[in-house]
């Protein structure tokens, strides 16, 4: 009798959920190497008779009830890459993560935005120290080049500080979201192979403003239909239990 409230409702709080990550999209879309996330769903089968029966051998079968929300998956599409002209600026192309290092701990990201520290570290600014292929980068000079393999030296080539250090994983199911572009990973890296770094670019976000707008519009749509709906089933409801049945 009531399963109409459950398979509204459950749509209503899927729906939520997915336009929470649309704005979350919405919002890093000017975040160089952010990746966007996609909200995927799925239905609620009839637990008692799917525990009891995984493999369809019962004759009353399996039965599939309300939209939910499955699980939040990240596109690790490559986005475009931009001159900015500042040299600090470090686009990558290819698959692999810059390493960085923070209060709670080593953290992966696509964003070379980097900076210079009051110590001369080259840092991802509020996030943490750039690492390199011997840890930290740390130089003497604000005027530094940076090669296609990631070699940090002064501007003219007679000092070398570093190599910025790129990594990837077999298996990006490793890595875990933490804001905007960085992620934590549960196993351990491997050198990045067929990288390309290129100084005063950035690489921009794989975010695109009108197809997210596009699926915000028709979530909000099965929003409000699923509202609508629900009112009318409520006051459906409260009609005939009022009214009661025939004597």
């Amino acid at each position: 009798m009531f399963q109409g409230y459950y398979d509204l409702a459950s749509n209503m709080i899927t729906q939520n959920r997915n336009l929470n990550v649309i704005s979350n999209n919405m919002t890093n879309i000017s975040t160089p190497g952010y990746k966007l996330d996609r909200m995927m769903e799925s239905t609620f089968r009839d637990e008692m008779i799917y525990r009891y029966d995984k493999e369809g051998k019962t004759a009353v079968g399996t039965v599939s009830h309300m939209n939910v929300a499955d699980e939040r998956v990240t596109d690790y599409t490559e986005g475009g890459i931009r001159e900015t002209g500042y040299p600090l600026d470090v686009g990558i192309t290819g698959n692999g993560f810059f390493v960085i290092q923070t209060a709670n701990g080593v953290q992966y990201t696509r964003n070379g935005s980097f900076n210079l520290d009051d110590d001369g570290y080259l840092v991802l600014q509020g996030v943490g120290r750039v690492q390199g292929t011997n840890g930290p980068i740390q130089v003497t000079t604000d005027k530094l080049g940076i090669d296609s393999q990631g070699r940090v030296t002064s501007e003219d080539g007679r000092q070398y500080f570093g190599t910025i250090r790129v990594v990837d994983f077999a298996d990006y199911n490793q890595l875990t979201k933490i804001t905007g572009g960085m992620f934590e990973a549960a196993g351990q890296p491997q050198a990045a192979q067929g990288v390309t770094l290129t100084q005063s670019f950035l690489e921009d976000s794989n975010v695109s403003m009108a197809e997210e707008m596009t699926r915000m519009m028709s979530s909000q749509r099965v929003l409000q239909s699923s509202a609508q709906i629900l009112r009318m089933y409520d006051q459906m409801i409260s009609r005939v239990t009022t009214l009661g049945g025939p004597n």
